[in-house]
């Protein structure tokens, strides 16, 4: 019997080895994912607003992206894990939520003429095995410009960081950097930090405006920088803490307010440096410009320095604030507490200057209340209010959540919540949703090493700081019982109760006020209606959700006036019923939720 014969084998499918101009929007998880042992090659593509990371590549994928863009996305713009290796060339990543690209474990990423801008951090290597980044413009961060993490190694060439909202490059502990040429503008924090036995090579870097030192070496840091320019810092343009030992060749220091301050036991070296045209030697007056900071150890430690000192509040009134207090619409539970706090702290300054001892007294408040109802606001009074006391240098408020205080990897927290808390020195750190640093199940969450690190900081500067948590009223509970030393650091908790409908009214008149508007008597029933008939859930937004609904009252009001071919005075300014939502925006309202 003859054989059949066998079906043919399936043919092979081939995928193209690039991919040119696509273009991925909107995904569920990542925008591109490549793993194992994968290649994948795209040019001219753009992958926007992805769930997860916009690229991922873990195992030993590869992974080559040229003149690629990456816009919007909840994580990374581009993550590596594993062994994998990334090559970005002339790509564009823009306002992702967390670090525009990321390398972690024993991947290598090669970048050159790329942009980051908008991300909360810009470029984090994490990896030991030696990634490099040319030409890369990184602008706008929330956070740190580019971190070099623990024992990571990289090179950095001609690269350009500018806008930063804490330092502009940081060289973690044991990490490896080479730096050759660039700019550091414009950061809120120093120029380039250098943290406990780092030792980077620094060539040809020019760093402008920094809001603090312009090269601040930690405490046992070392390296050498050399012919390495700062200009315009807002404190002593380089900072040498205890036992650190860098050199610096070949440096020059212009317009700074100082141009060196040590800590005790720093050992600089300095060779060939100048500061505004004067040779600048360790162990010699700093060169300070008229009208500027003092130079050489004037700065006695890395914690006394904030940003914000370089421009001190002016002096303000205590009644006066507290008058600006009782003009807040409703809070009067909270105005009464805030009141007793006052008496009692001008006690505590009468009996300090009386030469008496200050009664125990935590200074640390919880404020418990549903979203948009006046807590960040009453907490920066609060600041203003101590320093008008005199019990605080500055008075200014800090405001963080989970995102600024926890790291992304093992040994990141630690030193990301004390630099969030070293900006706050002299004011108030105010933590909102500070309830999410203890989640209800924590397991290994780095929440809990942020809150024992706060713990820690708020003892070291207990003078110094005022820490202000803040959140939903059922899980503020859980997060002071989460830490031992909470609850002895934080014994009072001022309640911020939900508007009724006649303060949301005022808020909104308030609002109204501020920018020339009038409600009408029957715009302002309707608001009333409006409020009354609002649901109280959880996205309820209180004052938010009140300056909401004037925002887009103002919006339709614009629309109607438009109509009119010679509009009076008094029609510009009015706002009247049929302004306001209609009955489906008002479900849309009611179902924000408001963070």
């Amino acid at each position: 019997m003859p054989v059949p014969p066998a079906d043919p084998e399936p043919p092979e499918v081939v995928f193209p080895g690039l991919w040119d101009g696509c273009a991925v929007a909107d995904a569920g998880a990542n925008g591109l994912l490549v793993t194992g042992s994968a290649e994948a090659d795209l040019a001219d593509c753009r992958i926007d607003r992805s769930a997860f990371s916009a690229v991922h590549l873990a195992g030993t994928a590869v992974g080559r992206l040229a003149d690629c863009r990456v816009r919007g996305g909840s994580e990374h713009g581009a993550h590596a894990t594993g062994e994998a290796r990334i090559e970005l060339t002339d790509c564009g990543i823009t306002d992702v939520a967390m670090t525009g690209v990321s390398v972690l474990e024993r991947a290598v990423a090669t970048l050159s003429g790329c942009r980051v801008a908008g991300s909360t951090a810009g470029i984090g290597i994490g990896s030991p095995a030696g990634s490099t980044v040319a030409e890369t413009a990184v602008t706008g961060t929330k956070e740190i410009g580019v971190q070099v993490a623990k024992g990571a190694a990289v090179s950095l060439a001609g690269i350009r960081i500018s806008g930063a909202g804490a330092a502009g490059l940081v060289v973690d502990a044991g990490a490896e950097a080479t730096v050759t040429g660039g700019r550091v503008e414009d950061c809120a924090g120093s120029g380039a930090v250098v943290w406990t036995g780092a030792r980077p090579e620094v060539t040809g870097l020019h760093i402008d405006r920094p809001g603090k030192n312009g090269v601040f070496p930690a405490e046992g840091a070392g390296g050498t920088s050399t012919a390495v320019e700062v200009t315009r810092a807002g404190f002593p343009a380089l900072h040498v803490a205890k036992g650190a030992d860098p050199v610096f060749r070949h440096c020059r220091i212009r317009e700074c307010a100082a141009a060196l301050g040590t800590d005790e036991g720093a050992e600089p070296v300095l060779e060939d440096c100048t500061a505004d045209g004067t040779p600048l030697a360790f162990g010699t007056p700093a060169a300070t410009p008229a009208g500027g900071r003092p130079g050489a150890g004037s700065f006695p430690s890395v914690a006394a320095r904030t940003a914000d000192d370089a421009d001190e509040p002016e002096e303000e009134n205590l009644e006066d604030l507290l008058g600006e207090l009782h003009e807040l619409v409703g809070l009067d539970r909270v105005k009464q507490d805030v009141g007793s706090l006052v008496k009692l702290m001008q006690t505590v300054r009468r009996r300090e200057e009386a030469g008496l001892p200050a009664p125990p007294l935590s200074r640390h408040l919880v404020f418990a209340g549903n979203p948009g109802t006046g807590k960040t606001t009453v907490a920066r009074l609060y600041g203003r209010l101590l320093k008008a006391l005199g019990l605080l240098r500055r008075g200014h408020l800090i405001e963080v959540d989970r995102t600024a205080l926890v790291g992304e990897y093992v040994g990141h927290t630690g030193p990301k919540t004390t630099a969030a808390f070293t900006r706050a020195l002299g004011g108030v750190l105010f933590i909102d949703e500070a309830y999410s640093l203890a989640p209800a199940f924590a397991g290994n969450d780095f929440g809990t090493e942020a809150v024992a690190t706060l713990v820690k900081l708020v003892e070291d500067h207990r003078d110094d700081v005022v820490v202000i948590a803040a959140g939903y009223p059922g899980d503020m509970h859980r997060f002071i019982g989460s830490n031992p030393g909470l609850a002895s650091r934080f014994g009072r908790t001022l309640l911020f109760e939900d508007y009724e409908p006649g303060e949301l009214v005022s808020i909104v008149e308030f609002q109204a006020g501020q920018h020339r508007y009038e409600l009408t008597p029957t715009a302002r029933t309707e608001l009333f209606s409006l409020f009354q008939a609002m649901p109280r859930g959880e996205g309820f937004g209180n004052g938010r959700s009140a300056r909401q609904i004037f925002q887009e009252m103002t919006e339709r009001q614009a629309q109607r006036v438009a109509e009119l071919t010679a509009p009076t005075a008094e029609q510009l300014i009015s706002l009247e019923a049929h302004d306001l939502p209609h009955p489906a925006t008002r479900r849309r309202h009611a179902s924000f939720r408001t963070i």
